[in-house]
């Protein structure tokens, strides 16, 4: 199974009626992120920042932007590789169901998924970094991203645009991954989370900077 099928029957696998009717979890502690939460919102952020990465990388004439998306692409795949080596049997036998209609995308935006209530805000927030509150975009929203970004030309203002929606997806995944490295009900996902941290605050750091002129 590629990561691709892996992402797209995740979502599937973590849907709510999904959840209900194939996977048997024990009740998490008051509190606790589940990990079909986890997963799915992390596959979510996963390939708008992976996506979005491909495509600059392929278009971009601007150096430090292609370096970063290199390094993007990487990250996101090294971290996927990750999360399915340490997600649990009942969600991997959902994942290996593959593509949906609609592709990855139509997937996407297909399946919804319910965070737990103790972990985000009534706004649909999480906690980012220094703990200030981070929304979290909707999954039209990140289809949207993605197309915006695929059908922008090449130039500044297509860089400019990539940087921002990286940053946006950064401060995104940081708070996904710091609340369940914090609150995570596995503890194998919760090491995955803790260790998506400091590449996470790295990256954060070099668009901010990106978003400057150049020195």
């Amino acid at each position: 199974m590629n990561r691709r099928q892996f992402i797209a029957g995740l979502m599937l696998a973590t849907s709510p009626l999904a959840i209900t009717h194939t996977v048997a979890q024990p009740a998490p502690p008051p509190g606790a992120i589940p990990a079909p939460t986890y997963l799915a919102m992390a596959a979510k952020g996963g390939m708008l920042l992976e996506e979005t990465a491909r495509d600059a990388f392929a278009k971009t004439q601007d150096a430090r932007v292609k370096r970063f998306a290199r390094a993007e692409v990487v990250e996101q795949v090294n971290l996927t590789d990750k999360l399915t080596a340490n997600t649990p049997s009942g969600l991997m036998a959902g994942a290996a169901a593959g593509t949906p209609p609609g592709g990855v995308v139509g997937g996407l935006v297909a399946a919804p998924f319910v965070v737990a209530g103790a972990a985000v805000g009534a706004a649909g927030t999480l906690l980012g970094l220094g703990g200030q509150p981070v929304p979290m975009t909707g999954d039209a929203q990140k289809a949207d991203m993605i197309a915006r970004i695929q059908s922008t030309a090449a130039g500044p203002q297509y860089d400019a645009l990539f940087v921002q929606t990286q940053l946006m997806g950064h401060h995104e995944a940081y708070a996904v991954h710091s609340s369940y490295a914090q609150n995570g009900d596995d503890p194998a996902l919760r090491r995955v989370a803790r260790g998506a941290l400091p590449l996470l605050r790295l990256h954060i750091a070099q668009l901010t900077r990106m978003q400057g002129p150049q020195g």
